[in-house]
């Protein structure tokens, strides 16, 4: 451990009478808040100069009298005081005599002896008298109550003994949180102290040979030091557990007294108490409370109250092992306050989507189809029709969700780039005007109150002035001030009495004496003079003075000057040190060390100490330290919270965007649908060969069209002959006419049947037609299809016995004026999109709705990910700009640096790292930065400013506590440092370029769980704005449907043949095939050949060489399992590697060569990265193994939109929706429809699954009276036999509560995760697991083994509180470790008891899980924290 660095000088400890001190070191210790005490202005933030002590403090009067004997002063202990005060303890209180209170106090010496020696540091005390006094016993609230230190003093005025007692003023306090963390550093500061001093005396002892009893004693010490730090930690960690016990209580006993009042008033007035009930239920934290009060209030009903200590003692459920926590309840109360959060910001999403219409609009470059008139080729009815059936073969609206998703992931990847960008000026001013209208209200609110209050101020007329104006005058706060006179100068020393104190010193065989004599005065002078001719310091040429002020929590150093009026000889040699004491000071020790050789006079190990004369006590220190951290941390809080709400409405101003470029890209993609819908109906229509046919406007004797040619649109009369032709021809034989008429080559069969009448005299003269030779004319009006371009005709009669069809080449006649085929295109286009508009709009507002929450939940990550950071690290501004400063505060008590005695900062750039920003030269350059302390103690934040350059998009952070580069604690957030982004840079954020090499990928080549992560992961890193590309084997069984723009792209030799090169996009992701022709991927699988390993290392070797024909140099290359490690290790250029574990049960020797090789490795869970880390392949490489945790695929498992269920639901309807699913799961497997639990379970048969629970778990479910339901199949034949037994057997004892499905079925697995209650994965290990993720996504809780992922995921109800507090989440889940029956039974038994005799807990189980977030918008994050690692590596 490296020693602390001591300071030259403390600035606000100036020299009273004059003498020069030392200037200080740069970078040293409070050298700003020491001057502030210099000038007498060190007051905390947010308190008045004067009052920062308390509500009753006083500028310090001269010394007084103080009880007991006159003149006398008691030890400095504070009852309770939880400090681990730096000197060993002393065997006991010095007594004291003094003078009148009118006079200064003298102090009498004590008898203790100095032994001067020649070696680095007196000789110790004997061991007893440096022991530690025993810890006190436990209070009630489970925290000692009694101090982790403090017993000894040090030699005090004039003495080099024990010092005096200081009398504490104000009454002793219990302890607190904020005094034992002040404790718990000041401790591990004085540990660091001690050993820096063993180490000193040991290097001394070698100059001067050993001095076997002073290393005794410097052993001594810094074991005692170590063992109060240890005592003051475990207070530390008592108190804060007292404390939340203590505070759940509290509100449990608030809450339960709330609802009985609440009860009581329900009893006598129920309308008048509904009000006051929605008040008290929004703030209760158990939501067990919630469901009963709402309950008792609908039926009338007042329950008896229930008490907290009740409350916690409940009897456990059937089957469980304990009752519900508090904590959990507290983590419930989340869950039910967050209703009407949930309904605000539905709400705000409304408005949202609404106005995401408008700014499409002017975006947009096709527009919502206009209010225009109709299109008259909606009058043709057959051919609105066949667009239709078209468009129902080729997009089917019914599958509008899938058609979102795409919409949306291409809006996502056409905006990766400008994915950190600012939003849209237009979605700005939206989001504004949106947020100014709902604040209106509020502001509204608030000025009528403001009013209102102060219309009382006005006095009336005849009222005196001064009335008025202090009735105006906001009242002052009541803070009690003694006014006393100023103290008197403290007189300078004559030679005399220096003498004579000098001689009374060296009888009493003391080595100190100070001025004033009997003790300091805080805020005063005070003067200390050490005799270094009696003391054990070598004879050297510079003395100084380490002192520790307030329990050594701050360490300056001073130099000292031979004294002035003390001449040297005769044994002595004085020197003197003046300074100023500050005025928060309740504690003064030091010691005399040499300022050449380091050796050190520590009093024997017990160090000195400055008796101070009306020094506030501890407790008031403490108790401003407080009040000016709690001000401090309310600024802090409400610093965050307002940059958190611009920040958010950023994200809104984003999603806005995304909303209007989904319905620019939905009316793209449904006009470019409609578009090739009618260009293929008018193409079926208008074939070559429709107008080759014979046609004729009319045929003499047989049939006319009066009035010259049909046209498009409009009616014809046409008059037919029924006797024509030499023969007799035509229907002469027939009473009646029928015309049966269609057009375009019949193109749609018969259109018209239409029965022609006789036509009159008059009608034949009229139309021109001739009745000679016996013709008998009939006729009818006709209506022309818009769209026809020929008709096409034939006559019956009306029995349809007699057909006249012109010899079987049927009549035609072209239309005159007939539209084009363009033009009929553009008309069938505009009338279809006419004919959709209404269920066009509602899937674009759906998509619209599902682009604003993908970019809502991506800000909540960030969010939830800067609130953890918050706690303990921000700057002032929290969003960086270029080219100016910022203020960096860092907490090191929330960190590992707690307690250390210095804070550095260091700073580098763009996530260049330290060494690149050295070479980058200029601004970049890395800086190094001391933090200083915020408040005085050590307590909270620290800070330091800093520059940033121009071209900084990004802050890099990391801490010591030494400003070296080497050596010391460092917090660097585990080698992945902090990063804080930095806004109008003039250099834009560097973009990553990464290629995944695998042998799956979803949903083209996927077998197990590997294929997920590649399409997720690479898409998830996509939309942060990254170039990604994925590499894998063309396989023969890839379904090429589902690869978009697929075109051979070019081909290379390697490995003795060729390999051809396929370019295409899957799921949005540049993807590259390679396809040897070898053969070795034409085998119709995947895996299950005999030469895999061969097969996929000849993959491996075939990628790289393909990227190296690129020409391109890629920033890594991220290689997955054993199939594609062989990239870790091969010929990669410049690139860097990294490799992620999905399952270490096959290809050990090869991960564990990639582990070397890679730099940077990853697994699929912290867990699972855990249960690996002693395996052989991976032990040895520790450093680059991380755990990060998978997600699941939100747009594939989204119960809001997915086309598997029967009703789309969401946290809010979670009930109606999952009560649907289950109804259709159970008619689907024909289980009965009754009220009763449902287990489902969907997996693997493999031993891995836990095979032997699961087929336990179906006989407790039925023995429970709960019904179950298993999707799975085995590969194994033998394992799939038991399945089927097991099945049969389940069949005949519970013939309607079981269904146990082998086969492949995707939509009965939507179906099984949203109407199950619970979900069953009971995993003999587990890298990752998604199934419980995705049954959390549908609000089924989950069952799960306590291994791998499902640790990570699942927090258990009655066990987990803590663990999920610490990861920011909630309880959701039941869980149990064991691999037997017990286990199952115990996690299975606790679930089904919850469902059956706790429905509230239940309902808010099933809401939390719902609203957890597994996507992979945090894991990307993570992943990108590690390449930007790999690429420093």
């Amino acid at each position: 451990m490296q020693q602390p660095r001591p300071s030259a000088a403390r600035p606000s400890a100036r020299p009273a009478s004059g003498s020069l001190l030392t200037a200080p070191l740069p970078g040293q210790p409070c050298a700003v808040a020491m001057q502030q005490r210099a000038l007498g202005k060190l007051v905390p933030s947010g308190l008045p100069s004067g009052v920062w002590r308390g509500a009753a403090i006083r500028p310090h009067a001269a010394p007084r009298s103080s009880g007991g004997p006159t003149g006398a002063v008691s030890s400095q202990t504070p009852s309770g005081a939880a400090a681990a005060a730096p000197p060993a303890a002393a065997k006991g209180p010095a007594t004291a005599t003094g003078t009148t209170a009118a006079a200064p106090p003298a102090v009498s010496t004590s008898s203790s002896s100095g032994a001067a020696s020649t070696t680095a540091a007196t000789k110790p005390a004997p061991a007893k008298e440096v022991a530690a006094p025993p810890a006190a016993a436990p209070n009630a609230n489970g925290a000692a109550a009694g101090a982790a230190a403090g017993a000894g003093t040090g030699a005090g005025a004039g003495a080099s003994g024990p010092a005096p007692n200081i009398a504490a003023r104000g009454p002793a306090s219990p302890v607190s949180f904020d005094k034992a963390m002040a404790a718990k550093i000041n401790a591990a500061r004085e540990l660091a102290r001690r050993l820096a001093e063993e180490k000193q005396a040991a290097k001394a002892g070698l100059d001067k040979g050993v001095d076997t009893e002073g290393k005794r004693a410097a052993e001594v010490a810094s074991a005692e030091a170590a063992a109060q730090a240890a005592k003051a930690d475990a207070l530390v960690r008592a108190l804060r557990r007292a404390e939340t016990n203590r505070d759940t209580l509290q509100r449990l006993r608030a809450e339960n007294e709330a609802l009985r009042e609440l009860l009581l008033e329900v009893a006598a007035d129920k309308e008048a108490a509904r009000a006051r009930m929605e008040q008290v239920i929004s703030g209760l934290s158990d939501q067990a409370l919630v469901e009963r009060t709402k309950a008792a209030v609908s039926a009338g009903l007042v329950p008896p109250p229930v008490s907290a200590a009740g409350l916690l003692a409940t009897p456990a459920r059937p089957g469980a092992a304990a009752p519900p926590k508090p904590a959990d309840a507290a983590a419930v109360a989340a869950a039910a306050t967050a209703v009407p959060v949930a309904a605000a910001a539905a709400a705000v999403e409304a408005q949202l989507v609404a106005a995401s219409a408008q700014v499409a609009e002017s975006i947009s470059p096709t527009k919502a189809p206009a209010a225009e008139p109709l299109p008259p080729v909606v009058e043709d009815v057959q051919l609105v029709a066949e667009m239709r059936n078209v468009l129902q073969q080729k997009a089917p609206l019914e599958s509008s969700e899938d058609t979102i998703k795409q919409v949306v992931k291409k809006t996502e990847l056409s905006g990766a780039a400008a994915a950190a960008t600012e939003a849209s000026a237009a979605a700005t001013a939206v989001v504004e005007e949106l947020h100014q209208a709902m604040e209106a209200p509020a502001v509204a609110a608030a000025a009528a109150a403001a009013a209102e209050a102060a219309a009382p101020a006005a006095a009336p007329a005849a009222a005196p002035a001064e009335v008025v104006e202090a009735a105006a005058a906001p009242p002052a706060p009541a803070v009690e001030v003694e006014v006393v006179a100023a103290p008197p100068p403290i007189p300078e020393p004559t030679a005399a009495q220096l003498q004579g104190l000098a001689h009374k010193a060296t009888a009493a065989n003391r080595l100190i004496f100070t001025w004033p004599e009997a003790g300091g005065l805080v805020g005063r002078p005070v003067r200390i003079y050490y005799n270094r001719a009696r003391g054990p310091l070598p004879p050297t040429g510079r003395l100084q003075v380490k002192a520790g002020f307030n329990k050594w929590e701050e360490i300056v150093v001073f130099d000292m000057e031979p004294a002035q009026g003390l001449p040297p000889g005769g044994g002595q040699e004085w020197w003197v040190l003046s300074l100023e004491l500050p005025p928060d000071l309740f504690r003064f020790d030091y010691v005399i060390m040499d300022g050449q050789s380091g050796a050190v006079d520590n009093n024997g190990w017990r160090d000195f100490q400055v008796a101070l004369v009306d020094a506030p006590s501890e407790d008031e220190v403490m108790a401003a330290r407080a009040e000016a951290y709690r001000r401090f941390d309310e600024d802090r809080r409400r610093l965050i919270e307002e940059e958190e709400k611009r920040l958010w409405r950023l994200v809104e101003s984003r999603a806005l965007d995304a909303a209007a470029a989904a319905r620019v890209e939905f009316r793209r993609r449904r006009d470019s649908e409609l578009l090739e819908a009618a260009r293929q109906v008018v193409a079926d229509r208008r074939k070559a060969d429709i107008t080759a046919v014979p046609a004729a406007n009319s045929v003499p004797g047989v049939y006319a069209w009066c009035g010259g040619p049909p046209r498009p649109g409009q009616r014809a009369f046409l008059a037919y002959n029924r006797v024509h032709g030499s023969s007799g021809g035509g229907l002469q034989h027939s009473g009646s006419v029928r015309l049966h008429l269609g057009y375009d080559g019949w193109w749609n069969k018969i259109t018209q049947t239409t029965d022609l009448a006789p036509l009159t005299p008059d009608q034949l003269a009229s139309h021109n037609l001739s009745s000679a030779g016996g013709m008998q004319w009939y006729g009818a009006w006709v209506d022309v299809p818009y769209s026809a371009a020929v008709l096409n005709f034939v006559f019956s009669d009306r029995e349809q016995r007699s057909w006249d069809n012109n010899g079987m080449r049927d009549y035609h006649t072209l239309v005159a004026g007939a539209h084009s085929g363009d033009e009929l295109v553009e008309m069938l286009h505009a009338a279809m999109k006419r004919d959709s508009a209404d269920s066009d709009k509602e899937v674009e507002d759906r998509a619209a709705l599902r682009a604003v929450r993908k970019v809502e939940a991506k800000g909540l990550t960030m969010r939830k990910r800067r609130e953890v950071v918050h706690d303990f690290l921000y700057t002032v501004p929290l969003s960086p700009r270029a080219g100016q400063p910022v203020q960096v505060y860092y907490r090191p008590e929330a960190t590992m640096l707690r307690g250390r005695p210095e804070i550095w900062l260091r700073a580098a750039w763009n996530r260049l790292g330290a060494a690149a920003c050295n070479a980058a030269g200029g601004a970049l350059r890395p800086l190094a930065v001391r933090l200083e302390p915020c408040l005085p103690g050590g307590l909270g934040f620290y800070k330091a400013t800093v520059q940033v350059p121009s071209d900084a998009w990004g802050m890099d952070l990391s801490f010591s506590d030494t400003d070296s580069t080497s050596g010391g604690f460092v917090d660097d957030n585990g080698g992945l440092e902090y990063h804080i982004p930095v806004e109008g840079s003039a250099t834009p954020r560097r973009s990553l370029s990464i290629v995944h090499v695998a042998v799956e990928m979803a949903p083209i080549a996927k077998v197990g769980g590997m294929g997920d992560v590649v399409t997720a992961l690479g898409r998830a890193v996509q939309e942060q704005g990254h170039d990604v590309s994925v590499i894998v084997p063309k396989y023969d069984c890839i379904n090429y449907a589902l690869v978009d723009e697929l075109v051979q792209d070019s081909g290379f030799h390697w490995g003795g043949t060729f390999v051809r090169v396929w370019r295409g996009f899957v799921e949005g992701l540049a993807t590259t095939f390679l396809e040897p022709e070898n053969g070795m991927f034409w085998v119709g699988c995947i895996y299950g050949r005999n030469n895999d390993a061969q097969r996929f290392g000849f993959f491996c070797g075939a990628a790289l060489q393909y990227l190296k024909s690129t020409g391109r140099q890629y920033d890594l290359l991220h290689c997955h399992d054993w199939q594609s490690a062989p990239i870790a290790w091969g010929e990669r250029g410049a690139s860097k590697a990294m490799f992620t574990i999905h399952n270490l049960s096959y290809g050990a020797d090869l991960i564990g060569r990639a582990m070397q090789s890679c730099n940077v490795a990853t697994t699929v869970s912290p867990t699972y990265a855990r249960e690996i880390a002693g395996h052989p392949s991976v032990a040895s490489h520790l450093n680059k193994l991380y755990g990060v945790l998978n997600g699941i695929d939100q747009d594939i498992w989204d119960p809001s939109e997915d086309p598997c269920l029967p009703m789309h639901f969401s946290a809010e309807n979670v009930a109606a929706g999952k009560e649907a699913a289950r109804r259709l799961l159970r008619q689907r497997l024909n289980l009965a429809q009754a009220d009763v639990p449902v287990v489902g379970c969907v997996t693997r048969l493999v031993a891995q699954k836990g095979i032997h629970l699961i087929k336990h778990a179906a006989w407790r479910t039925l023995e429970r009276g709960g019904q179950f339901v298993l999707l799975g199949s085995a590969p194994d034949g033998r394992v799939q036999g038991e399945f089927n037994a097991l099945r049969d057997q389940l069949a005949r004892a519970y013939p309607d509560r079981a269904a146990l499905v082998f086969t492949y079925d995707e939509p009965l697995s939507h179906l099984i995760y949203a109407g199950s209650d619970m979900f069953l994965v009971p995993s003999m290990f587990e890298p990752c697991g998604l199934t419980q993720m995705i049954a959390m996504r549908y609000g089924t809780i989950p069952v799960v083994r306590k291994t791998g992922g499902l640790v990570d995921t699942v927090f258990d109800v009655d066990h987990d509180e803590e663990r999920a507090r610490a990861k920011s989440m909630e309880t959701n889940g039941f869980s149990f470790e064991g691999t037997d029956f017990a286990g199952m039974d115990y996690a299975l038994n606790r679930a089904l008891s919850c469902w059956y005799s706790d429905k509230p807990l239940w309902h808010s189980l099933r809401r939390r899980a719902m609203q957890q977030d597994w996507s992979w918008n945090s894991p990307a994050l993570d992943y990108l924290e590690l390449y930007y690692k790999a690429l420093k590596s």
